[in-house]
């Protein structure tokens, strides 16, 4: 509160089958929001990105213990001449591991899954076994199909990223979970391209909401793979699916109804980041917290179901949004799993966080004057490049990330609430335009310290936000982020 004249964060046995339980990454084990981006020294929106600042750490961090990991080995029963090995694999990063941040390079586009490509195999109804080729057959794998999912496929983000003959196996596995198959011989030898084509086939996929995870069975001759069954692992049958289809399909239209009809792409990323966490409440035990039904049946999520429903609704509206995931620093822990979005958003492409939006996951933040003053919608995370996100978030070098470095649509360019001088006449501007639209607070974001501190001073120190105010008023309540350099005033 100022006054006028005072003031006051797998290793396998022939004859046994592993299996392994993982979900989808959870993250978000702390609701602390904190740690913001430092000394990003930014002067000119357009002259944003400092190669030297996005060198990720080679040391390991921990990841925080929330969902768990179990093993256990079963036998398998008739061995012969050809032994089946099964294993459930995993959905995502076990958490409570070490995981050792690699740098990724950003514009490494090559097909990710190269080195599987020796493993890859054309697969013909000669030599097939009659039963797994009727399986095939009954999940819609027939190569007309395949060939024409594909065509479907182009253009997302994770497809983009394989080897043609990954990319069939990306539809392999779309179709295997679209028509909740079982035991389905897929066009690999590999088990580690299956976990790689599956964990981007999910990135790419949000609806699956009714998929965990997934198990292969590897199929060994004279200790040789020769071929391999996936089945996804299904948390409901035909009948919840539809049902809870038809609850998040009434949700996504309500959402839809209200979306502004622009060709600007800003005003719809903006309008889905401002319904999800007007409608959404951060809770780590909410149900179903790993997909979208979290969020548009509940109403309560973590990252993983905030970030997939983000790309549910965008792609919904035409505009391409991908599934990120890695880890976050925060004032109490480090390399605690998280997800959140990359987005294309007028042709360039921009990071956002809605977790990190969400007043209710901001519960300790801020050096502030008056703790109970945070804004429910912090845009700090909304369109922003690589040098800021990775401020305080790690990208998992599991999938190659473009190099983000546009500010013309992050949101305090767009909001002409980014300040690269001190100048009082634009502060005056930007309080009288907050009047006019009955907003409740005046966010200024600065482009530099020197900008923050010339600011901080003129408005606080030596008591100028006074002038601005309307009313004749001897206390004024404010929130400092210096991390971010953001500078708040309530106006009510």
């Amino acid at each position: 509160m100022l006054k006028r004249r005072t003031f006051e964060n797998k290793a396998i046995a022939a004859i046994c089958s592993v299996i392994i339980s993982v979900c989808a990454l959870t993250g978000c084990g702390n609701a602390a929001f904190e740690e913001y981006l430092k000394d990003i020294g930014i002067m000119n929106p357009d002259d944003y990105y400092d190669e030297a600042d996005v060198a990720g750490s080679t040391e390991p961090v921990v990841i925080m213990q929330d969902l768990p990991v179990s093993s256990q080995y079963m036998p398998i029963y008739g061995v012969e001449e050809e032994t089946d090995v099964t294993q459930e694999a995993p959905a995502g990063m076990s958490d409570g591991a070490m995981v050792e941040e690699e740098e990724a390079d950003p514009q490494d586009y090559s097909g990710a899954d190269s080195l599987f490509i020796s493993n890859y195999k054309q697969l013909s109804d000669e030599g097939t076994d009659e039963g797994l080729k009727a399986a095939r057959q009954a999940v819609s794998l027939t190569k007309e199909n395949i060939e024409a999912e594909k065509k479907k496929q182009k253009g997302l983000y994770a497809f983009e990223r394989l080897t043609d003959s990954g990319k069939t196996l990306y539809v392999e596995l779309l179709l295997i979970l679209q028509n909740l198959g079982k035991d389905i011989l897929v066009s690999t030898t590999s088990d580690e391209a299956i976990e790689l084509v599956y964990d981007y086939l999910m990135a790419d996929h949000p609806e699956f909401f009714y998929v965990d995870g997934y198990q292969y069975t590897n199929y060994i001759l004279d200790g040789v793979i020769t071929k391999i069954t996936f089945t996804g692992n299904y948390l409901y049958d035909k009948d919840e699916i539809k049902r809870r289809q038809e609850l998040i399909n009434d949700a996504v239209n309500t959402c839809l109804a209200g979306a502004p009809s622009s060709t600007d792409d800003y005003y719809a990323i903006k309008y889905v980041y401002d319904y999800l966490i007007k409608n959404t409440d951060y809770n780590m035990d909410a149900a179903d917290n790993q997909n979208i039904c979290s969020v548009f049946i509940n109403g309560e999520s973590v990252c993983n179901g905030y970030s997939k429903a983000a790309q549910y609704l965008l792609n919904k509206l035409g505009i391409p949004c991908t599934l990120v995931t890695g880890t976050v620093s925060t004032k109490n822990s480090s390399g605690v799993r998280h997800a959140w979005n990359l987005v294309l958003c007028n042709n360039a492409y921009y990071y956002m966080d809605v977790t990190w939006g969400d007043a209710s996951y901001q519960t300790s933040a801020g050096e502030s004057a008056d703790a109970t003053k945070f804004p429910s919608i912090n845009y700090d995370y909304l369109n922003v490049t690589t040098q800021e996100i990775r401020r305080n978030h790690q990208i998992s070098s599991d999938m190659s990330m473009p190099n983000c470095t546009s500010m013309k649509d992050n949101y305090y360019v767009r909001e002409d609430e980014y300040f690269t001088y001190a100048e009082p006449a634009l502060v005056r501007e930007l309080f009288e335009r907050r009047y006019d639209d009955g907003s409740d607070n005046v966010t200024i974001k600065c482009a530099s310290d020197a900008v923050y501190n010339a600011l901080f001073e003129m408005l606080i120190s030596d008591r100028g936000v006074f002038d601005y105010f309307h009313d004749e008023t001897n206390l004024v309540s404010y929130t400092t982020f210096a991390d971010t350099r953001t500078l708040i005033f309530w106006l009510r």
